[in-house]
């Protein structure tokens, strides 16, 4: 026999756990929002359980009521009532299981360390602002001194440490960077080429001398996929290509720019408290002035003159958005260690710091978000662009 089942047979109702004789059906779901709410609210440690189709009789025997399997009600159409009425959201499960021959209803509600949970918006009878607490097997309106209670039952489950955050394992808060200098895009380079060429055919017609374009006569044997050489090409195709120079080449741009020319940013965070902080995310404000933050990273294109791939997203990168006048990346990190570093990003930043615009210093801001934070973490680090 399964703890939980011991529980289910032999424990009676009380502040973790409520027997209910039938599932919560859609006209009872005022019920499903109060008695979730009431067990997570209650000042317990440990998980709380409501079990559907049992009624739990004076002398402390059970009586079962089992449920039809075909009219087991799935927990995601609970989760989203729960969900659309009442914040911050609760962690809960429900599912089936088998106790004597008798098929019931669990909800497992856990990780309670968030509290008060209230309604978010009123429904069916429940006003926005409503808040319930389970006290023994009863459930009442909550009161200040709940709210005392439960303040100060949340507060062993907060983050009161500090979280070190900065640009390398030394934590810096100013990042020193260099833009690049005398450089050349590959449409730039092929430009120069075909127009290099173009003259010189142009020169010799000028001149009576003779030329032979050898458009088709390769050199060597040639894949159906790699690209002829742009002095084999005649006169009338290389004049498109020059044409389509920057639409060709654009991919191939963009990759130099983003991986070779760009800074590779990234941020660590180092707990220094010592619990683990839940559930991080975090949210870094880049303002644009004159520099770009790659939204996605550019693949490499392909050997060859004008055959490229087209810009992929690496499914690790961070989410870039622009809003109004800064860059808005962000990340979900999950659990942060206590005495450990973490990168705040999976995949590095790319970000464009163009020449022109340097001897400056730029602000960025960041945002870092855990469920056992009594509020956000906000700071600043710089970046300067010599």
């Amino acid at each position: 026999m399964s703890e939980l089942e011991s529980i289910i047979k032999y424990e009676r109702e009380g502040t973790l756990l409520d027997f209910k004789r039938e599932q919560y059906r859609k006209e009872k779901y005022k019920d499903l929002i109060k008695d979730i709410m009431a067990m997570a609210n209650a000042t317990r440690e440990g998980k709380r359980y409501i079990i559907t189709g049992v009624k739990d009789l004076p002398d402390g025997k059970k009586e079962y009521f089992p449920i039809p399997r075909d009219e087991f009600v799935d927990q995601a159409t609970y989760q989203q009532v729960l969900r659309e009425n009442v914040e911050p959201s609760i962690d809960f499960s429900y599912y089936p299981l088998e106790v004597d021959g008798n098929l019931v209803g669990v909800f497992e509600i856990d990780n309670c360390n968030n509290p008060p949970y209230m309604m978010k918006k009123d429904f069916n009878g429940l006003q926005k602002g409503d808040c319930f607490v389970r006290k023994g097997s009863q459930q009442e309106k909550m009161t200040r001194r709940d709210l005392d209670e439960i303040l100060a039952f949340r507060s062993k489950y907060q983050f009161h440490g500090k979280i070190a955050v900065g640009f390398n394992t030394n934590l810096d808060k100013k990042l020193s960077v260099k833009p690049p200098r005398d450089f050349e895009f590959p449409s730039q380079i092929a430009r120069k080429e075909i127009e290099e060429i173009l003259e010189e055919r142009k020169f010799n017609k000028k001149m009576g001398l003779s030329h032979i374009e050898r458009f088709g006569l390769a050199t060597r044997f040639r894949t159906p996929f790699e690209p002829i050489p742009y002095k084999e090409r005649d006169t009338e195709t290389l004049e498109k290509n020059l044409n389509e120079i920057e639409e060709t080449y654009h991919d191939a741009d963009l990759y130099l720019v983003g991986e070779k020319l760009s800074e590779k940013v990234n941020l660590i965070l180092r707990n220094d408290g010592e619990k683990y902080l839940e559930d991080v995310s975090i949210e870094f404000k880049i303002p644009k002035e004159g520099i770009v933050v790659f939204k996605e990273i550019p693949r490499e294109p392909t050997s060859g003159m004008d055959f490229v791939l087209p810009v992929v997203s690496s499914i690790h990168y961070p989410e870039v958005v622009d809003v109004d006048d800064y860059y808005l990346i962000s990340e979900t990190i999950g659990d942060l260690k206590h005495k450990q570093s973490t990168k705040a990003f999976e995949e590095d930043i790319r970000i464009f710091f163009p020449s022109k615009g340097s001897n400056r210093v730029i602000t960025c801001q960041y945002t870092i978000y855990a469920k056992n934070l009594p509020q956000p973490i906000q700071g600043e680090l710089e970046i300067e662009i010599h």
